[in-house]
């Protein structure tokens, strides 16, 4: 089998050495749980080890913000992103508002996906988030087949994708339209543990088809160098 590598060394050797080739996944979990520095670790480690180009689309925060808040990490770096190697699309910008409204229409937001990703063809894309841009689009009946539609087109322009989605801290939700672990490949669960009465970020791999994969939970740290994982025991 084909594996796209996290490059997070602890998360590979959970995946049994990476994630199944152009799989989607779901990277769920509430604010604050690791979502999105997984996700850009995940994006800089493919454009820096594999020399392809990777995506973030974004509906949450702006460039300048985003490097403003991983310039810390190690495995950020500036001069791919200038070099259009790690390429930043802030949605709020490409698409146009619903008449003036704070709403999308689903069919825009197809289209710009479309368009960006046959301009950049980029090996390995992040959403974040999901839940932001569904909870934009004009019509709530159409965030299913909007799911369907995006998840068919991610899957003929093969490329390997994270999809965040923001859930409920107290119910052990993946997704909040019921329909986005479906459409995934995988899950991957990141929540907050009580530990000594003090909230620890933990992970686990909760579905991944087509690999053998551990199913336990891990603690989750995050170093200046990027996440690890270590055995949690409570």
């Amino acid at each position: 089998m084909e594996r796209t590598k996290t490059y997070i060394k602890d998360l590979d050797k959970v995946l049994n050495g990476g994630l199944p080739k152009d799989n989607l996944i779901l990277v769920a979990g509430s604010a604050g749980s690791g979502k999105t520095t997984l996700a850009m670790q995940f994006l800089f480690g493919g454009a820096t080890n594999d020399g392809k180009t990777a995506m973030l689309f974004t509906l949450n925060e702006q460039q300048q913000k985003i490097t403003e808040n991983f310039q810390q990490y190690a495995f950020f770096d500036d001069k791919l992103v200038k070099a259009n190697k790690v390429v930043f699309v802030d949605i709020r910008e490409i698409v146009p508002n619903n008449s003036g409204k704070a709403t999308f229409y689903s069919e825009q937001v197809l289209n710009m996906f479309y368009e960006q990703l046959d301009l950049y063809k980029p090996e390995r894309i992040v959403i974040d988030s999901i839940t932001a841009i569904c909870h934009r689009l004009d019509d709530e009946s159409n965030i299913r087949k909007f799911l369907f539609d995006l998840s068919n087109m991610l899957l003929i322009k093969k490329c390997s994708a994270m999809i965040i989605s923001e859930v409920d801290p107290m119910s052990r939700k993946y997704s909040n339209f019921g329909v986005e672990e479906f459409i995934c490949d995988g899950i991957i669960y990141l929540s907050h543990v009580d530990k000594n009465n003090r909230l620890k970020k933990s992970l686990q791999v909760v579905k991944m088809r087509g690999t053998i994969h551990s199913e336990e939970q891990f603690f989750l740290s995050i170093e200046g160098d990027g996440i690890h994982l270590l055995k949690l025991n409570i």
